[in-house]
């Protein structure tokens, strides 16, 4: 069933609830119980319309013949589904208050409650800001008071605390004996204003305001992702109000246990503003110069809100403030705690959050991780001390390695998973150093020595990993690394860096043999980057880097470049008399026993043909498909089909004998075609930028 069918049928049983809401029961004949229960049940697993929202609390709060237990079990599943719009806030606001035609005080402070659970999904949450009168008029009704205090102190903003509420909720506060509620109440209130609520009025016990149902919120948060992907709304629509972590709603919520202050401002001016009441992007824009600071500036590690003023309004004070703040905590941490306690983890979690944000890593957590490496066990909150190094910046490396990266190799390498953990890790490094070189105005040539001296480190990091887990997750993170160096070197803007540094020869052939074909792909996709490099280096009208590379050097590149076409496109694998090839490294002997053993075996297939696109394992199924594909569709026309594998011979073969007619250079340009539409457009563009008959191919 889908979501309108759903909705409707929904909307019948309320009304079918509200005909017999006004029968009294013994009058029914039927117990309206099971409806009920048959109502909140589907409530709970869909969520409700707006419309149904709407009509339910008509039927809770006007008068009705329902019992107290069915009323509060359709206040405790009304999950709205939707944003809750104003019209329902008013409704529900409305209801509260003396008199005979309102609800019990019972169903008034559940509907309380459901109005704090829905207020993160409230459409225009200023309703309830137009409405903070009426709801702070209801505070002498004891029966409703500590759900009242606590929906008052989410939406309690400056323009709310006035002088005649202050003294009332301070007589009340006298009359009552300190009523925790009250109390809380009042302390929101003399956040606001410190200097005129004096004396002992806010010394007695506070409520916390917990969240009343966390399990509740759960799941309407759940339903209502449910039923945004399902309505297929405008993606271009997004919500423009904060989810602050200040604000008054912070301030008293419960559950979350943070180390890291809150947003609290406590001496803001009649005439400024403080991150607390900022209700949305609009809000922040118009009241940006009037912003009063926080009291503990560290709260932006925590804080999106705060984290936009100052990405704004940023200078080397506060900057130093947050360091001085976290450099005391790491300080005491180091000297009473141990690294696995939850403290320094979570407050840890919470630095890689502002870090990933602001891409700065502050200075006082790298000298924390510096100290606490050499007797870290190398598993406890890995993946945190990962991300957080891998904002490292740019400086010597070998000076990082010395004072960071040894002890942090020692730690992670005792796991077994630790080499890949740590090539992920480099791999990370390298794109963040590759982010903020591109975002200097003159990268200069030391940061390529930098640079250089990270590749060559992690070069040999890739050839372990692979000689101790030869396994195709191995070479998927060992190519995201070589991807990564691709980017470096194949970018204009960091041409002048000069760091073009080849992976280990091993680690070219181990890749191209491999059994995976997205592998093969994605090596020849890196080689043919690392070539458009190379050639741009080596350009006369290149400025300044001509010939910035010893002709020894470029030659051995161009040896992997001859292997693999000399394997994948002209059945020479492994041979060494065309210039600059290397014959994939396979001893000279090695060669001579196998082009004996496979001349043994078939007379028609030589050795060097073994993996060409026709008969190489990774490729052979590729090859034999494009070509069934080019036989179907000439399907009527043909007399016989190739039997497969294709070589130059047999295609002539099969035009003579009536069938598919199509030439040796043909077939292979039309394998790697078919490639490229599979996804694996890495063979196709190292040959087009290889091999020159193909140089000329629009693919080029």
């Amino acid at each position: 069933m889908d979501q309108r069918h759903s909705d409707q049928a929904m909307w019948h049983q309320i009304e079918d609830l509200e005909n017999a809401s006004k029968i009294p029961a013994k009058q029914r004949a039927v117990k309206i119980s099971g409806a009920v229960e048959k109502l909140v049940s589907e409530a709970y697993e869909t969520g409700l319309s707006n419309a149904s929202v709407e009509k339910l609390i008509d039927i809770i709060t006007l008068p009705n013949e329902l019992d107290q237990a069915s009323l509060g079990a359709l206040v405790k599943n009304m999950y709205p589904a939707d944003k809750v719009t104003d019209s329902i806030v008013i409704k529900v606001v409305t209801s509260f208050g003396h008199g005979r035609k309102k609800p019990s005080f019972a169903i008034q402070a559940l509907l309380l409650k459901w109005l704090i659970m829905v207020y993160e999904v409230l459409e225009h949450p200023g309703v309830l800001s137009q409405l903070y009168g009426v709801l702070f008029n209801l505070l002498d009704t004891m029966a409703i008071r500590a759900p009242l205090c606590h929906l008052l102190s989410l939406i309690t903003r400056r323009k709310h605390v006035r002088t005649f509420r202050i003294q009332m909720l301070m007589e009340l506060t006298r009359h009552a004996g300190n009523e925790p509620p009250l109390v809380g109440l009042v302390r929101v209130y003399k956040d606001f204003y410190p200097d005129v609520i004096v004396g002992d009025t806010t010394q007695g016990r506070a409520s916390v305001f917990r969240h009343p149902n966390p399990e509740w919120r759960e799941t309407l948060l759940e339903l209502q992702h449910l039923r945004s992907l399902n309505a297929q709304e405008n993606l271009g629509e997004k919500d423009q109000r904060f989810t602050i972590g200040g604000g008054s709603d912070a301030r008293f919520r419960q559950g979350k246990s943070s180390i890291v202050p809150t947003v609290h401002t406590s001496r803001a001016q009649e005439n400024s503003t403080t991150l607390e009441e900022i209700e949305d992007a609009s809000d922040l824009i118009h009241k940006l110069e009037k912003i009063e600071m926080p009291n503990q500036l560290v709260a932006v590690i925590d804080d999106p809100l705060l984290q936009k003023l100052l990405q704004i309004r940023s200078s080397a004070y506060t900057i130093q403030r947050i360091d001085n703040w976290l450099l005391a905590f790491f300080e005491d941490q180091l000297q009473s705690a141990e690294f696995s306690d939850k403290n320094v983890l979570g407050m840890l979690s919470a630095v890689r959050s502002y870090t990933q944000y602001t891409k700065i890593l502050p200075s006082a957590c790298i000298q924390y991780l510096r100290a606490m490496l050499p007797t870290w066990d190398g598993s406890t909150g890995r993946d945190i001390i990962l991300d957080l190094l891998t904002y490292m910046p740019i400086s010597s490396f070998n000076e990082i390695y010395q004072s960071t990266f040894v002890a942090l190799e020692e730690a992670v390498l005792a796991d077994t998973t630790g080499k890949v953990a740590l090539l992920q890790f480099y791999t990370g490094l390298l794109r963040q150093w590759t982010t903020n070189l591109l975002t200097t105005p003159e990268p200069t040539a030391s940061d390529g020595v930098i640079v250089k001296e990270l590749l060559q480190h992690t070069n040999k990091l890739a050839l372990t990993l692979l000689q101790t887990a030869p396994n195709v997750s191995s070479y998927s993170n060992i190519l995201d690394f070589y991807e990564q160096v691709a980017v470096v070197i194949s970018h204009p803007k960091l041409a002048q860096l000069r760091c073009i540094t080849l992976p280990p020869d091993q680690v070219i052939y181990f890749l191209q043999f491999t059994n995976s074909i997205n592998t093969i792909s994605r090596l020849c996709q890196v080689l043919a980057l690392y070539k458009k490099a190379f050639a741009a280096a080596m350009a006369p009208q290149t400025k300044g880097i001509s010939h910035s590379y010893h002709k020894d050097y470029v030659n051995r590149f161009n040896g992997f470049l001859m292997d693999i076409c000399n394997c994948v496109w002209r059945n020479r694998a492994f041979s060494t008399e065309d210039v600059n090839a290397l014959g994939c490294l396979l001893p000279p002997a090695s060669a001579t026993v196998l082009t004996r053993y496979t001349a043994g075996v078939n007379q028609r297939l030589p050795f060097g043909s073994l993996f060409n696109l026709s008969f190489s394992p990774v490729l052979c199924l590729f090859s034999i498909s494009y070509l069934r594909e080019e036989e179907d569709a000439q399907d009527e026309s043909i007399a016989i089909r190739h039997a497969g594998p294709a070589t130059q011979t047999s295609l002539k073969q099969l035009g003579n004998d009536g069938g598919l007619t199509i030439s040796w250079a043909d077939y292979r340009l039309g394998v790697l075609r078919y490639l490229e539409r599979q996804g694996l457009n890495g063979i196709g563009e190292l040959m087009y930028n290889t091999m020159k008959p193909l140089m000329k191919n629009d693919k080029a």
